[in-house]
């Protein structure tokens, strides 16, 4: 008996399942409530992420600009370094909170000090690190250059300078980062030139004033 029950409840459900699948009847009410803040979140997170990426990628260039300009020339002075930053800002489209930090590298001792040893005998000069006012951070040092900037520096030969350019982009998601997972963030890059007219690039300043430049 109990058996039958079951038998017929099973087949009952069955036929309405079948019936509830070949159906095509539907309320649009119930349906958009459904969709519509799925699809919303999907326009947002889509957007959002597009949107990252060009801040990235916009980031990047500008920081580019900067460091062909700087690799042109063979000083430069407070006045430059912050008409750079301003420009930084205006290419990359954010606010005051980015900033441009400027690092001359040498590799004063053998070729395989500079480049194989742990961390990599890179050389600083004093006055040979800049950064754009209101940053908010410092200039490097020989040991924080050695310990930040060596990975991104390509090896050297002896006698060579390079140009580390650093910037740091502040990005503001145009939704928030409960919806799509992206919070705000600084977008930062590290940019080496070499120095393409000039043998190297001098901070110019009133008290030490730059010496004559050697073409390369």
């Amino acid at each position: 008996m109990t058996n039958t029950i079951l038998s017929q409840m099973r087949a009952a459900l069955g036929q309405r399942l079948a019936r509830f699948v070949r159906t095509e009847r539907g309320t649009v009410t119930i349906e958009s409530v459904i969709i519509l803040p799925l699809l919303l979140f999907g326009l947002q997170a889509v957007h959002t992420y597009f949107d990252a990426y060009r801040h990235q990628s916009l980031a990047l260039k500008a920081n580019y600009a900067v460091s062909d300009f700087l690799s042109r020339i063979d000083k430069y002075d407070r006045i430059t370094l912050e008409g750079l930053d301003e420009l930084f800002e205006y290419m990359s489209r954010t606010g005051e909170e980015s900033w441009v930090r400027v690092t001359v590298v040498k590799c004063e001792l053998t070729a395989a000090e500079c480049n194989d040893a742990i961390p990599r005998k890179l050389t600083l000069d004093p006055g040979d690190s800049q950064v754009s006012n209101g940053s908010g951070i410092n200039p490097h040092t020989q040991p924080t250059m050695r310990q930040y900037l060596g990975p991104h520096i390509p090896k050297m030969y002896d006698g060579e300078e390079l140009i580390v350019v650093e910037t740091v982009a502040k990005y503001e998601p145009p939704f928030a980062g409960f919806w799509t997972g992206i919070y705000p963030r600084n977008t930062e890059h590290v940019v080496v030139t070499s120095p393409r007219e000039y043998q190297t690039l001098c901070f110019d300043t009133q008290a030490n004033p730059c010496p004559v430049p050697v073409t390369q």
